[in-house]
């Protein structure tokens, strides 16, 4: 990992799950960090108390708030600030394309003036939609199934199209279910610390279809590494990286990991897939991730579910 000691750098959606662990190794490795959230989906207090940590609170689409944020010139960008979830899209695309287009486009147009090394978007693997190979690789054309998948592929044509017209270098990673701390359980959270929340409150699984969906589910420390490798090697320069395990993982396998690795008497459940729910099998090709950045992603999923285990258990 490269020495970061005296670096500036922005990470917007600093507080969120991926965000704050991001955040967290950056201190670690010397930079001095500005994080800013707006904590709509997620709760103060991931961030730790740090003299080389600034948070600033508010909305990434509020022009003042970013004149503020801008007054620093920054080495690094980070740009991880997003409304999460496709089924929240679902019920209210509109504010989809505020947060995560719009608010795109206004950091850019604000790193555009900083020159600043690289900015980093970070995009999602549901932006491939439906493809005929479970496999995806990053020279597939994209369909979008849900205004989130489409709101966080206009963020990569964004940033692409600003590289064209201010010469920001920018670089696009596709993150694929990411899990770990400072993820918590709720209606529009991820399948594991939902199935985690309730095995440990003897609280029924319950699985949206039969089970033998799979996705890549990355340990969130793997993303973290990526995300600074994609950001800091010459290589990663204007390119666009699959970031997750290039293994695929059943829900049904998930959910008795979890009932194992917690001891839990509850049972899994099975309800009818949701309307949007079109894809039934996702892995990530991360062979070009290997190859120009170094990314080596190593924490299995039975390691990844003692991990995060050990998390709810003591937070």
């Amino acid at each position: 990992m490269i020495d970061f000691a005296g670096t500036k750098i922005l990470v917007t959606g600093g507080n969120g799950a991926v965000g704050c662990n991001l955040v967290r190794k950056l201190l670690t490795l010397g930079a001095k960090v500005t994080a800013v959230d707006d904590f709509s989906q997620s709760k103060k207090g991931n961030l730790p108390d740090d003299k080389n940590l600034y948070i600033i609170g508010g909305d990434i689409t509020n022009e003042r708030l970013l004149s503020k944020v801008f007054s620093t010139k920054y080495d690094y960008i980070f740009h991880l600030a997003a409304r999460f979830a496709n089924e929240l899209s679902v019920k209210d695309p509109i504010e989809d394309l505020r947060v995560n287009a719009q608010g795109t486009l206004q950091i850019l147009v604000h790193a555009a003036k900083q020159k600043a090394e690289r900015l980093l978007y970070t995009s999602s693997s549901s932006i491939y939609g439906v493809q005929k190979s479970t496999k995806l690789t990053e020279e597939m054309i994209p369909h979008p199934t849900t205004p989130y998948a489409a709101s966080k592929l206009a963020g990569e044509d964004y940033c692409r199209t600003f590289h064209t017209l201010s010469g920001i270098n920018c670089t696009i990673v596709r993150l694929s279910n990411s899990y770990g701390p400072f993820d918590p359980p709720g209606r529009y959270r991820n399948v594991i610390p939902n199935f985690m929340q309730a095995a440990l409150t003897g609280k029924s699984l319950v699985i949206t279809g039969t089970g033998r969906e799979t996705r890549d589910f990355t340990y969130v420390e793997d993303c973290v590494d990526g995300i600074i490798l994609a950001a800091t090697k010459k290589a990663g320069k204007n390119q666009t990286f699959n970031l997750g395990t290039g293994k695929e993982t059943t829900i049904k396998k998930i959910a008795e990991n979890i009932l194992q690795v917690t001891k839990s008497k509850s049972k899994i459940v099975y309800k009818p897939m949701r309307s949007f729910d079109h894809i039934k099998r996702r892995k990530m090709d991360i062979s070009k991730a290997r190859r120009m950045l170094g990314y080596r992603p190593n924490t299995d999923i039975h390691t990844g579910m003692w991990k995060i285990y050990h998390w709810f258990s003591n937070r």
